[in-house]
């Protein structure tokens, strides 16, 4: 499975970047894939789902989180973050200040989608 992919989802293209069920040394380094990734994307233009169902975390998570947030920020349109844990939630809450303004969170990957193109605005046109 690739860990920063992107989908199709109603019509829209939708980036994953999909932690679920990553230790927490391969969550950090799937942080940095994913930030690799949307750096390359104009500003202002990405569908973005974050999974992290079942993916652990180690200390610092925090300020691993705040510094993928803060760098991929000016490329996303909207973000969804996908199966928060009990305690991710607490994390979640305690970032939620350097998070993109659109961010919500779902339990499923397609609930997320599903939102996710209602808000990119309606599909694009295929010649």
């Amino acid at each position: 499975m690739d860990r920063v992919r992107v989908e199709s989802w109603l019509g829209k293209r939708i980036v994953v970047v999909d932690g679920t069920d990553a230790t927490a040394e391969n969550y950090a380094s799937i942080l940095r894939q994913g930030q690799a990734f949307l750096a390359q994307e104009p500003p202002g233009s990405v569908l973005l789902a974050t999974v992290v169902t079942r993916a652990r975390f180690a200390a610092g998570a925090a300020e691993h989180l705040k510094g993928y947030s803060r760098a991929i920020r000016p490329h996303v349109k909207a973000s969804a973050v996908v199966g928060l844990s009990a305690l991710q939630r607490v994390i979640f809450t305690t970032i939620r200040p350097f998070l993109h303004g659109s961010v919500r969170d779902f339990a499923t990957l397609e609930e997320a989608k599903v939102w996710l193109a209602s808000v990119g605005g309606p599909p694009k046109a295929t010649p």
